[in-house]
């Protein structure tokens, strides 16, 4: 029996701010735009501009810069200081030739510059990738919101920790200003707080709200979640910052802390200041009506004893105190160490190389060389490249091959490539513009042009996201949660193996086999809002306990929902509870009303729930009462008659074979 295929909505068109005082040109670069699919908002100068860009939400503005009122330059550096504006890509265009005017561009935060006139190709090629980059920047924060809505709802579920992770996070940064930190510096004490026990999600409920002590194996489970949230965050690199405060965050300043046993300095400086505040507020928590000084007065104790670093507790105890804590000149004020980003030169020319490598290595860049696009190749697989500066015509393989090839690899999709090259042959150019450069440098070499332009791709780069990695990430915490269950472990694999194969036995095709697949995985997101006590009960759910429960497949939707490339499973996460005759949950569809790959995914549910060991029931059904019961509940107007049939056809006499259907899923491993 084959399905046909749900509509599919048209997508959203991204819009385009184009801001030029010349009509002529406006009018030609809204054509463009318009030609290629772009929603278009035109501003005249740049004050106006910066009037339009918070209500018409662009996803990129194109900026001339010579304008009255307000040039280019002034207009992106007052869009890129609003929090609004930072993430929107800026295009800028001119007439002008001069390095110095380009420099001055990229400084005051454009993310590209091209000189007119504009060649089309490169200007569409231009506005999509900067466009594609924006989206994916949008898509991280959503995971970032994702996760931090599953800690929240993690606390929730037990009354007598809601609100800790704010007030760690409040505590935390008052030591951080206090210690003088720099804004990013205090985002991230901010966001890794807010994180520090995502690895909570791995314990089960039963030690999580446990009134008396734990046993020894129930600590070491309670401890794990340190080393667990630290997996959970470290696959995505823009999470990676919070990484030392979520493993680090319990260690102790005499070594006898976990999970690693590291002592003094030895401990991120991040993760101290977070533990200190974690533990100020389980100790005003433990003591309830003792109060704030109390409080203060054991946290110092603890210090002396060894527990924290005693200055930093000392100025911990100060900033409590302090209405807006002062900077105080402390040893904790040293320098940040960054990494330096790595930039990979390809020319066969070793003059030319020597000359990239000694400029950019005096402004703290690591340079790697190769003489050509092979041996380049060869290097982007085995080093951590950030930028690649690409010499076109080259021996053995030359750049507009390995452009094609880097270009043709999901990997490097959005890894910087600059090509340097003496030669003025437009055809070469645009060969190379439209197999992916994001821009040209011309030898003799300009030394400040160089490393402004480096600085402003490695400032895009940043807000690329691993977008695949990210779901990863999302489902496998999904699993996590059912995993502390015994009842559940393994139940959301299975239903997304087993629906992927129903979906392509139906004759659907394979994206959105595999579409069903990820709502398999993450149907059930929404339960880390319910108590394991009420998941698990054996007797009848009071009315209260039912509404609580019933609830899970509203709040997985909203969870999951910040996620545009998850949108797909939006609609099968909420109604996966729905009945055919229009008696479920949460929204009372009927029919065909439910769409065909919920009323799916909801028949492999409910067949792997009866073949599977569950609370509520003494023991599982064999396949052929599951699928009698199926039929039999079909019949009463639970299931769509019709899928029912085709899916007990599919299966035959026999149970699903496992093996055979199983994919590879997302894990987290304790590191």
């Amino acid at each position: 029996m084959a399905i046909a295929e749900a509509p599919i909505a048209a997508p959203e068109k991204d819009v385009v701010l184009a801001v030029d005082d010349n009509e002529q040109n406006l009018q030609l670069l809204e054509e463009y735009l318009w030609q290629w699919g772009y929603d278009v908002v035109v501003a005249r100068d740049g004050r106006e501009a910066l009037q339009i860009y918070p209500q018409a939400n662009p996803a990129i503005i194109v900026l001339d810069v010579m304008m009255p009122v307000m040039d280019g330059y002034e207009a992106c550096a007052k869009i890129k200081a609003e929090p609004g504006g930072r993430t929107i890509p800026i295009l800028m265009l001119t007439a002008l030739t001069g390095t110095d005017d380009k420099i001055r561009a990229l400084e005051s935060g454009a993310d590209d510059f091209l000189k007119k006139p504009i060649n089309k190709d490169e200007l569409r090629t231009r506005i999509r990738s900067l466009i594609k980059i924006r989206n994916l920047r949008k898509e991280l924060d959503s995971s970032e919101n994702i996760i931090m809505a599953l800690t929240t709802a993690l606390e929730n579920k037990d009354p007598r920790s809601g609100g800790h992770v704010h007030r760690v996070a409040s505590y935390a940064t008052r030591l951080a200003d206090k210690l003088g930190m720099s804004p990013v510096e205090k985002e991230t004490i901010v966001k890794g707080a807010m994180l520090h026990d995502l690895g909570m999600i791995g314990v089960p409920d039963a030690i999580l709200m446990k009134s008396g002590s734990l046993s020894a194996e129930e600590t070491e489970q309670m401890r794990d979640h340190t080393r667990m949230g630290a997996s959970i965050l470290d696959p995505m690199k823009t999470f990676r910052p919070f990484v030392p405060i979520v493993r680090s965050h319990h260690e102790r300043w005499d070594g006898r802390g976990y999970p690693d046993g590291i002592a003094g300095d030895a401990i991120p400086l991040e993760a101290q200041v977070v533990g200190i505040a974690n533990r100020f507020d389980e100790v005003r928590h433990e003591q309830e009506s003792d109060g704030e000084e109390a409080a203060l007065e054991q946290l110092t104790a603890e210090a002396a004893a060894g527990a924290f670093d005693p200055e930093l507790t000392k100025l911990f105890v100060t900033a409590m105190g302090e209405e807006a804590p002062a900077v105080a000149i402390t040893k904790h004020m040293r320098q940040r160490l960054t990494t330096p980003a790595r930039v990979l030169c390809v020319d066969d020319n070793k003059m030319n190389r020597d000359l990239v490598l000694a400029t950019l290595t005096d402004v703290g860049f690591e340079v790697s060389v190769a003489e050509n696009g092979r041996e380049a190749i060869a290097v982007v697989e085995s080093e951590p490249i950030d930028v690649v500066l690409l010499d076109l015509l080259m021996p053995v393989q030359d750049g507009a091959d390995t452009l094609r090839l880097l270009r043709a690899d999901p990997r490097y999709e959005f890894l910087p490539i600059i090509v340097l090259t003496s030669h003025r042959n437009s055809d070469m150019r645009q060969s190379a513009i439209l197999s992916g450069a994001d821009d040209f440098i011309n030898y003799p070499l300009n030394r400040l042009e160089l490393i402004t332009r480096i600085r402003s791709l490695l400032r895009i780069k940043e807000y690329h996201a691993d977008l695949e990695q990210t779901q990863n990430v999302i489902c496998a915490l999904a699993l996590a949660l059912e995993a502390k269950d015994r009842y559940t472990r393994g139940h959301s694999q299975r239903v997304g193996d087993l629906a992927h194969s129903f979906a392509l036995h139906l004759g659907m095709e394979r994206t959105t086999a595999e579409m069903i697949r990820t709502a398999g995985l993450l149907h059930d997101i929404g339960k880390i809002a319910v108590p394991e006590a009420l998941l698990n009960k054996q007797g009848p759910l009071t009315r209260d306990e039912f509404l609580r429960v019933i609830d899970h497949p509203v709040i997985g939707e909203e969870m999951v929902r910040p996620l545009v490339t998850l949108s797909a499973v939006l609609r099968i996460i909420r109604h996966h509870h729905e009945r055919y005759d229009g008696r479920g949950y949460p929204d009372g569809l009927r029919g065909d009303d439910i769409p065909y790959e919920v009323r799916l995914l909801s028949i492999v549910d409910a067949y792997d729930a009866l073949t599977s060991h569950r609370a509520y029931r003494p023991a599982p059904l064999e396949h052929a009462a599951a699928i009698e019961t199926l039929r039999r509940e079909a019949a009463g107007g639970k299931w769509d008659p019709e899928m029912v049939t085709s899916f007990s056809m599919m299966l035959g006499e026999a149970s699903p074979q496992w093996d055979s259907i199983s994919l590879p899923v997302p894990v987290l491993r304790l590191a």
